[in-house]
C-alpha cells in the first residue's frame, strides 16, 4: 500500500482497502422495527437504492457508532469503523434478543472497498451493470453494494462478498490500480467534515456535536428511538454548544483520537476541544475536533502534544445550520 505525500497528489484511479471497517448486518421479519428504535434515521422510509448517514446512541443520546445505513436484499447493513463496532453490536444484540432479528459482524465474508477513477468505474459497471449517479444512492446483486459517498462525491464504496472481493483485488492486480492505506481514506473524509468514534471517544458526544444532522443522518420527526429525547432537546431547546472542526497540519505528527486541542486566547492556550477523528500522510497530517459551535476561523488552534505547530483550519463543505 502506498501512503501519498498529501490528499493534493493522489492519483486518477485508485483503490483503500478498508481493512479498519466492518459491516454488521441485521436480518430477520422485525429488522426495520428493531432498527427504527435503535437509529437516528427512519429506517421504515429506506429505500434500496439509498444509504443515509445515521447515528446509534444510548439513552443519554451520546453515539455508540456512526455508520453509512443501506440495504442488501433483506438485510439491512451498517457500515462503521472495527474501533466502535464491538460495543455498538453488543448494545444492538442487548436488545435485539426481545425482536425476531439476527445480528451478525459480517467481517469474516464482507469485505470493503473505497476506490476513484475511471477504471474502477468501469469495473464497477460491469459488476453491476451501472454506477450510482447521485450522493448516497446505492446498486445491489448478489456480488454486494456499491455507494456513491456524498463527500467527496467522486469516491465510491464497494461492500463485496467473498468471491466477488477475489474478483476485484485480482482486477487490481491486473491493472496496476494504486493501492493506497487507509489514513487516505480517514484524510478524504475528515477533509468533507465525515466525523466518525472509535476508541477514546465512544459514547462521549451527543450527535449533533459531531454533525451528523447537518448530513441528514438525524429525522427529527420520526419517532422514539434510543436517545430521541435528548436528540430532541439538543435541537428544539438549544441544548448544542459544540460541532465538529476540520483542521491540517502541512507535516506527519503523531495524533490520537482523545487527544486535545487547544486554543489560543488573549491570555495564552486553553482547552478548546477533543479529536474524535486523524489520519497521517507523509506531508501531511488531518484530524476533526469537537470544538465550542461559535469557533471562528481566525482563531488560532494547536495541538496540546504538539504545541510548536499550528493547526490550519479548513472550511467544512456544508452549512452546520
Amino acid at each position: 500500500m502506498v501512503t501519498p505525500e498529501t490528499l493534493d497528489s493522489l492519483a486518477a484511479d485508485y483503490v483503500i482497502p478498508l481493512t479498519h471497517y466492518t459491516v454488521l448486518s441485521i436480518a430477520g421479519e422485525q429488522r426495520d422495527d428493531y432498527l427504527q428504535g435503535q437509529l437516528t434515521v427512519n429506517v421504515k422510509k429506506l429505500d434500496e437504492q439509498t444509504a443515509r448517514h445515521a447515528a446509534h446512541c444510548d439513552f443519554k443520546g451520546k453515539t455508540w457508532s456512526l455508520s453509512s445505513v443501506y440495504r442488501w436484499h433483506d438485510e439491512i447493513w451498517l457500515t462503521m469503523p472495527k474501533g466502535c463496532a464491538e460495543s455498538s453490536l453488543e448494545q444492538l444484540k442487548k436488545y435485539g434478543v426481545f425482536s425476531k432479528v439476527e445480528i451478525n459482524d459480517r467481517a469474516d465474508d464482507v469485505t470493503l472497498f473505497a476506490v476513484s477513477g475511471d477504471k474502477t468505474a468501469q469495473w464497477v459497471i460491469d459488476v453491476f451493470g451501472a454506477l450510482p449517479d447521485a450522493g448516497l444512492s446505492t446498486l445491489q446483486n448478489d456480488a454486494g453494494v456499491v455507494v456513491r459517498q456524498d463527500f467527496p462525491s467522486d469516491q465510491l464504496l464497494l461492500a463485496l462478498h467473498t468471491d466477488a472481493a477475489a474478483q476485484f483485488q485480482q482486477w487490481m492486480s491486473d491493472n496496476s490500480v494504486t493501492e493506497y492505506a487507509p489514513d487516505v481514506y480517514e484524510a478524504l473524509a475528515i477533509k468533507h467534515g465525515i466525523a466518525d468514534v472509535s476508541g477514546a471517544v465512544v459514547n462521549e458526544f451527543v450527535p449533533q456535536m459531531m454533525n451528523v444532522q447537518a448530513l441528514n443522518g438525524i429525522d427529527f420527526n420520526k419517532g422514539c428511538y434510543m436517545g430521541q429525547e435528548v436528540v430532541a432537546r439538543t435541537r428544539y431547546l438549544g441544548k448544542n454548544k459544540r460541532a465538529g472542526y476540520v483542521f491540517c497540519i502541512p507535516q506527519a505528527v503523531d495524533v490520537n483520537v482523545g487527544d486535545t486541542v487547544e486554543k489560543e486566547l488573549e491570555n495564552g492556550w486553553r482547552r478548546g476541544g477533543t479529536v474524535i477523528r486523524k489520519a497521517q500522510l507523509k506531508e501531511q497530517t488531518w484530524f476533526m475536533a469537537v470544538l465550542p459551535n461559535d469557533t471562528e476561523s481566525s482563531t488560532q488552534h494547536r495541538l496540546a502534544s504538539s504545541p510548536e505547530l499550528q493547526s490550519c483550519f479548513t472550511a467544512l463543505p456544508y452549512n452546520l445550520e
